[in-house]
């Protein structure tokens, strides 16, 4: 076995220097040492540590529970507390984390070395679907690879990597997402997002022979490590039998539903002789295999490992990214139809890199999303905009409005309510001028969660926005349903706006619905005048577009209100 990696988020630098000597003698690795919630949540997701040993209070203004609620968000990685801190509500707080551990200070070493090894052991395996998962499938491919086939590694050396039938065994490494799952759970919940999973599951150990080991690996994605074969052909087949078996109809609630798979294929020894290159390179060849549509297969081609390696070292950029000060608000002003003055703006993130300038938000910010660190650059970018509306308020240009955007981790985010909240007092913008824009398929994951989430900000003064209005399926049992303030028409209908009478007919009846329902109304992507002409006919309340100005940085802005005076 491989030994584990331990985290300490620790602020007393003498403690935590001792709690390291202490595990390192107890044979664990110490990755780090962090002595903030913000420095642990970071390093947790790039370091992947197999468990964080973390002190309740920590430098700053986050502590060690809340930064545990973060890095769940982002990972199943197991937590174990360390405090002097006994009283009954930080206990409720830290229950609420599920931890898999809680040690009072002072503590003996024995206890700390059993509550690890419990934490370890329970972490073995994945609650939803029982099977072994990421961390200890590496550790798995870890230990297959080094005793069983070092022999592979000198036959290597005389072999053609291009050819396809092989003169001694080589290990399949498999990676697998299902494609779209995220339909089945937005439409009929989480429950059955996880059913699914597990029956993938049992399907997969049941009907496929040639398995040693089957993982989950994390959300809707598997990894398999096939017994060796001679031929790729043989395993071309078998990932042609599992896309089958994954496409096989599941009964749920009445409901026959079909998913497919993609699949990304590498080999030990030949295309890497290292468990985490080897994920990797099967985790490009699946991105390949998505590509091209799904429901398909693809081997490790070096160009996909390219691929993926300047995608790591993109990611390995935005890690540093917030800490090097190299994000940046801009703001794509809203105006008034009627008057044409600037009534407020959106706040929208933009990353300056070092090296390649301004980088696309469609490149960065699902990769913010995917690793979570969209989290603490939302937060950012919130306590940004509302501090700098502020300024603009005093500074004499208005009563400014600002509008943020909320991702789905943000809003599925634990006491997100008073994150908010706390962020709005402590910048001193009052409420009634933020703006929160969420999209229709936010609310859906969890209604119930939503409208009370939504209805604590409507209470405390915030407006609520539903953004990109019409692109999906239930909006107008939504308008209903949820506490909206505003409704933003998505961009797709107005630059249809002059051309096609069904999307005219279409729009003019939004407008007119949100204002029956005392909503106000904003469409997003305005780009001539006689869309503008359009909307100012249909009494549309305000609009925001390169009409009449692309989202700026502070200073440009600032210079556009003071022309606009």
């Amino acid at each position: 076995m491989s030994k584990s990696k331990i985290l300490i988020v620790e602020d007393e630098s003498i403690i935590a220097e001792d709690l390291a000597d202490s595990l390192t003698i107890m044979g664990y690795t110490v990755i780090d040492i962090v002595s903030s919630a913000e420095e642990a949540i970071l390093i947790a997701v790039e370091k992947q540590p197999n468990l964080i040993l973390m002190d309740v209070m920590l430098q700053g203004e986050m502590d060690g529970i809340t930064a545990a609620e973060q890095i769940h968000l982002s990972s199943q990685i197991p937590i174990i507390f360390l405090t002097a801190y006994t009283d009954e509500k930080t206990l409720q707080r830290v229950k609420a984390t599920n931890p898999f551990g809680y040690i009072i200070k002072p503590f003996e070493e024995r206890n700390l070395h059993l509550t690890i090894e419990i934490a370890l052991q329970r972490h073995q395996y994945d609650p939803i679907t029982q099977l072994p998962n990421r961390s200890l499938f590496t550790e798995r491919l870890n230990e297959t690879i080094s005793y069983k086939n070092q022999s592979s590694l000198e036959k290597l050396c005389h072999l053609n990597k291009s050819q396809n039938d092989i003169s001694f065994p080589i290990i399949p490494i498999l990676y697998i997402s299902l494609d779209r799952i995220n339909r089945i759970k937005v439409t009929l919940g989480d429950k059955n997002g996880e059913l699914v999973l597990c029956t993938v599951a049992k399907k997969l150990n049941k009907s496929i022979d040639s398995i040693d080991l089957l993982a989950h690996l994390e959300a809707a994605e598997f990894g398999i490590i096939l017994k060796p074969v001679e031929k790729k052909q043989e395993v071309a087949d078998i990932a042609q039998s599992i896309l089958d078996t994954i496409s096989q109809p599941i009964f749920l609630e009445g409901y026959e539903i079909y998913i497919t798979a993609s699949i990304g294929i590498t080999f030990y020894p030949l295309d890497d002789v290292e468990a985490n290159e080897l994920l990797k390179n099967a985790n490009a060849a699946m991105y390949h295999a998505q590509e091209k549509g799904g429901n398909s297969y693809q081997f490790h081609q070096s160009e996909t490992v390219f691929i993926s390696l300047e995608q790591l070292g993109l990611e390995t950029d935005l890690h540093n990214a917030l800490k090097r000060s190299e994000f940046q608000v801009y703001y794509q002003p809203k105006v008034n139809i009627k008057t044409g003055k600037i009534t407020g703006a959106e706040a929208l993130v933009r990353w300056c890199h070092p090296k390649k300038g301004l980088v696309s938000p469609a490149e960065f910010i699902p990769l913010a999303e995917e690793t979570g660190l969209i989290i603490p650059i939302g937060e950012w970018v919130l306590r940004t905009a509302c501090n700098q509306t502020r300024i603009w308020q005093e500074l004499g240009f208005g009563l400014l409005e600002i509008a943020v955007n909320l991702s789905r981790c943000q809003f599925t985010q634990r006491n997100i309510q008073e994150r908010v909240i706390k962020i709005i007092q402590e910048t001193g913008l009052k409420a009634n001028y933020l703006e929160l824009e969420i999209t229709e398929s936010l609310v859906m994951q969890n209604e119930k969660a939503a409208t009370q989430i939504m209805e604590v900000w409507q209470n405390f003064g915030i407006n609520i926005s539903m953004d990109d209005f019409g692109t999906g399926y239930s909006s107008l049992s939504y308008l209903r349903e949820f506490p909206f303030d505003v409704i933003k028409i998505d961009r797709c209908f107005i630059r249809n706006i002059t051309e096609d009478s069904k999307t005219e007919a279409i729009t003019i009846a939004i407008i007119q619905m949100a204002h029956n329902l005392n909503l106000k109304v904003v469409a997003e992507g305005v780009e001539t005048q006689s869309e503008l002409d359009f909307l100012r006919k249909y009494d549309c309340d305000e609009i925001q577009g390169y009409l009449f100005s692309p989202p700026l940085p502070t200073s440009k802005f600032e210079s556009l209100l003071k022309k606009r005076e």
